[in-house]
C-alpha cells in the first residue's frame, strides 16, 4: 500500500491544504487558562514524561533560545545549552552538522518538530539546516535508546523542537532585526492572539523570517585548490520562512490543532577545489494536525497526521584548470515526501497503573537525479505499548516497561523492549537508569542505490541493533546556602550488525562494537544574580572484526557564567572539544573556542531590547569536520571571531 501524493504543485498545495483541515487527527490532555489556549501537546508530554519514568531530559527555554544571536538557527542553540551532546555545524549558521549524543553517531539521535519525524527514511541524516529559532518555544532532549516510543534511529536520544503557539487574548507579538560582522541581515516577525468563538477558545499565531549572509571562508587558502574562483570561496545563506499554528478548542477536554510551515533557501555549498557555483535551492513544507480529546479522567487518545515534503535543485559548476567551465549539475532536482499517521492512547488502569499503547504508520517516497535508486519508496507500520505500573509497596518507585514492533517494506522489520526505572532517595536524590533495546532500519539509499557500473544497495541488509543501557543520579538542593543541582550518568551501548560500506557496497559489518562514558553537568545559583554552569562527557569505543565508528568526540566540556540584573545582562561560555577521529584516522579535534553574550533593556516596560552575541573570542583556527579537496583530507573551518546584533521590539 501507498499513500497517494499529487505530483502537481497546485495540487500539491490542495492536498496540503485538505491535511490540515482533516476532522480527525492528534490528542493529549488539554487545561484552558486565562491567557492560554495550548496547554502542553501531546508531542511535548510524551516525551517530559519519560522523566518521570528514568530518563534523563534536558529542555531549553525560550529565554535561552533568544541569546543565542540573531541568526541563530536549532544547530547553534543546541550546541551552546545541551550537556553531553556534541554539536559541530560544518560551515556556520544554516548548514549541515555532526551530532554526537552520549556517543552515538550522526543519525543515532532522532530529531522531531512537534513530534515529527525529521530524519527521512529514504537518504537517512538530519535536517536542521533551515529551522529557524522565531517559531520554537522550547527544545526538549531525551537522553538514552528511546525506540520503544519513538521507532527507529532513536538510538542515543531524541531531540524534540516545540513550536510556539498563542498564549495571549490581546494582539501581541515582536518583530527582530539583526546584523553580523559577515554583511548578515537577519528580521523575523511573530503575531498572535487567543480569540473566543462558539465552539470554545481558537488561538492564532503567525511568523515569518529572514536570514541573509555571505558567511566566511571556511578552508584554509593553503587548502584551496587554485582554480577555486576567489568570489565564491565564502559560504552563503539565504534562507526565508512563513508559518502558522491554529489551535481550536472544544470545551476542556479536545483541541485541533493545525500547523504548517514553508522555507524557501539558497544554500551555498563551498568546497576548496575547483569550485565557481555550488548551490542547493530549496523549498521545504511541513504540515501537521491534530485532534486530542480527554474522555474522563482514566483515558486520553490522540490522533495525528503529518506531512514533510522537500525539494532541491542543485547546481554545481567547476572551473578547468585550462581555464573555461564545467557544468556537473545544473538544477539537478533530489527531494523527498514523507506522510504518516499515528494514533495513542493512554489509559489509567484499577491500582494507579498506567498504560500507553499505539500504532504509528508512515509512508516514503523520493527522487533523485543523480543517485539512482531502483525503488524510491517505502512504508513502515509500528505497534507498541508500555505500561507504568504503581507499586503500593514502593510509592518512591516509578517504573516503566515496554514493546515494540515495526516492520518495513523491501527489509526486515525489528523488535524492541525497555525498561525504565525512578526512585526516589530522598526529596533531593533520586536515582534513574533505563535497559533496553533499540534499532535502525535500513534507509532506502542502502538498500536500493544502484549507481552504474556498481551495486552498492543490498537487499540483505538487516536491521542495526543495539544494547542500551544508562544509570544516573541526580540532586537539587543547596550548596554554601544557594541553590544547587547536579547530574551524572555513566551509559554503555553494545551495537550488533553495523550498516557500513564494505568497499563500494553497504553491508552489515561483523562482530560487535561497544559505546560507553560518562556524563556529568552541573548548575550553581552564585548569589542573587550569577549563575555557573557546566559540563563534561567522556566517550569510549571498543571495537571487534575490524568494524568501527567514527567522528565521536573523545572528551568534551563546556562551563558557562552569567549574571541577570534587569535591565541587562551578560555571559560568557567556554567549550573544549579533544580528540576526534574521522574515518581516514584524521584527529581533527583538540580546540578551545570562548564566546560571549550580552542584553539590555531600553525601556522601564521592556519592550525595547538590544542583544549582542560574540562568538569564538580568540579567533581559534579549529576544524569542525574534514573534506577532501582531491589531493588531500582538509578541515572544514568552524566560524572565525564574529560579532552579531539584534533589537527586538515587543507589543
Amino acid at each position: 500500500m501507498h499513500f497517494p501524493f499529487p505530483e502537481s504543485a497546485p495540487r500539491r498545495a490542495l492536498w496540503l491544504a485538505g491535511l490540515c483541515l482533516s476532522p480527525c487527527l492528534h490528542a493529549a490532555p488539554l487545561g484552558l487558562q486565562d491567557e492560554i489556549v495550548s496547554a502542553p501537546s501531546v508531542e511535548s508530554t510524551t516525551v517530559a514524561e519519560m522523566a518521570r519514568y528514568g530518563s534523563r531530559l534536558e529542555v531549553i527555554e525560550r529565554e535561552r533560545i533568544e541569546r543565542a544571536g540573531p541568526s541563530a538557527d536549532v544547530t547553534r542553540v543546541l550546541q551552546m545549552y545541551v550537556p553531553g551532546l556534541f554539536v559541530a555545524p560544518k560551515n556556520g549558521p544554516f548548514d549541515y552538522g555532526t551530532y554526537s549524543l552520549l556517543g552515538g553517531r550522526n543519525d543515532d539521535t532522532l530529531i522531531l518538530l512537534d513530534g515529527v519525524r525529521l530524519n527521512n527514511r529514504l537518504y537517512g541524516g538530519l535536517y536542521l539546516d533551515t529551522l529557524p529559532t522565531t517559531a520554537v518555544e522550547r527544545i526538549e532532549v531525551l537522553k538514552g535508546g528511546q525506540g520503544l516510543l519513538f521507532g527507529t534511529q532513536a538510538v542515543s536520544g531524541v531531540i524534540n523542537i516545540v513550536t510556539r503557539s498563542a498564549r495571549s487574548r490581546e494582539a501581541s507579538g515582536e518583530v527582530n532585526l539583526g546584523l553580523d560582522s559577515f554583511r548578515g541581515r537577519s528580521g523575523d516577525a511573530r503575531v498572535e492572539k487567543v480569540l473566543e468563538n462558539g465552539l470554545g477558545d481558537l488561538g492564532l499565531l503567525a511568523y515569518v523570517s529572514h536570514n541573509r549572509s555571505d558567511g566566511y571562508k571556511p578552508f584554509r587558502e593553503q587548502d584551496m585548490t587554485a582554480t577555486a574562483t576567489v568570489s565564491d570561496k565564502r559560504r552563503s545563506y539565504d534562507v526565508n520562512v512563513f508559518g502558522a499554528k491554529a489551535i481550536q478548542a472544544f470545551g476542556g477536554d479536545s483541541r485541533l490543532e493545525l500547523f504548517y510551515q514553508y522555507a524557501d533557501a539558497n544554500l551555498d555549498y563551498a568546497r576548496p577545489a575547483d569550485n565557481r557555483h555550488t548551490t542547493n535551492d530549496r523549498i521545504q513544507q511541513i504540515a501537521t494536525a491534530t485532534f486530542e480529546q480527554h474522555l474522563g479522567e482514566d483515558f486520553s487518545w490522540f490522533a495525528k497526521a503529518h506531512l514533510n515534503d522537500w525539494d532541491t535543485r542543485y547546481t554545481r559548476i567547476y572551473n578547468l584548470a585550462g581555464g573555461g567551465t564545467r557544468v556537473l549539475n545544473h538544477n539537478d532536482y533530489w527531494g523527498f515526501t514523507d506522510w504518516g499517521a499515528q494514533l495513542e492512547g493512554k489509559a489509567r488502569l484499577a491500582g494507579g497503573h498506567e498504560l500507553v499503547f499505539g500504532s504509528d504508520n508512515q509512508w516514503y517516497k523520493g527522487q533523485d537525479d543523480v543517485l539512482i535508486i531502483d525503488n524510491d519508496k517505502a512504508e513502515s507500520h509500528a505497534l507498541y505499548a508500555q505500561l507504568r505500573p504503581q507499586v503500593d509497596l514502593l510509592p518512591d518507585w516509578h517504573p516503566s516497561l515496554g514493546v515494540r514492533r515495526e516492520e518495513m517494506s523491501g527489509g526486515e522489520g525489528a523488535t524492541v523492549w525497555m525498561l525504565t526505572s525512578l526512585y526516589d532517595l530522598t526529596d533531593q536524590l533520586k536515582l534513574r537508569g533505563q535497559l533496553g533495546t533499540a534499532f535502525k532500519l535500513p534507509n532506502a539509499e542502502q538498500l536500493f542505490v544502484n549507481e552504474p557500473g556498481s551495486e552498492i544497495g543490498n537487499r540483505d541488509l538487516k536491521p542495526e541493533r543495539s544494547r542500551n543501557a544508562e544509570l544516573g543520579l541526580d540532586y537539587s538542593g543547596a550548596l554554601f546556602g544557594q541553590p544547587w543541582s547536579g547530574s551524572v550518568t555513566v551509559f554503555r551501548r553494545e551495537i550488533s550488525d553495523l550498516i557500513t560500506l564494505a568497499g563500494d557496497q553497504w553491508v552489515n559489518g561483523d562482530g560487535e562494537i561497544e559505546v560507553r562514558g560518562i556524563e556529568a553537568s552541573g548548575q550553581w545559583q552564585l548569589g542573587e544574580h550569577w549563575q555557573l554552569a557546566a559540563d563534561a562527557t567522556r566517550n569510549l569505543v571498543d571495537t571487534r572484526e575490524g568494524v568501527t565508528v567514527n567522528n565521536i568526540p573523545h572528551f568534551f566540556a563546556r562551563t558557562r557564567l552569567g549574571y541577570d540584573q534587569a535591565p541587562w545582562g551578560f555571559g560568557v561560555a567556554l567549550r573544549y572539544v579533544g580528540s576526534i577521529v574521522s574515518p581516514q584516522g584524521d584527529d581533527y579535534g583538540h580546540y578551545t573556542v570562548l564566546d560571549g553574550d550580552a542584553y539590555r533593556y531600553l525601556d522601564g516596560a521592556r519592550r525595547h531590547r538590544l542583544s549582542l552575541l560574540l562568538e569564538n573570542l580568540l579567533d581559534r583556527d579549529y576544524a569542525t569536520s574534514r573534506t577532501s579537496n582531491g589531493i588531500r583530507q582538509v578541515d572544514n573551518l568552524g566560524r572565525p571571531r564574529s560579532a552579531e546584533l539584534r533589537y527586538t521590539f515587543s507589543f
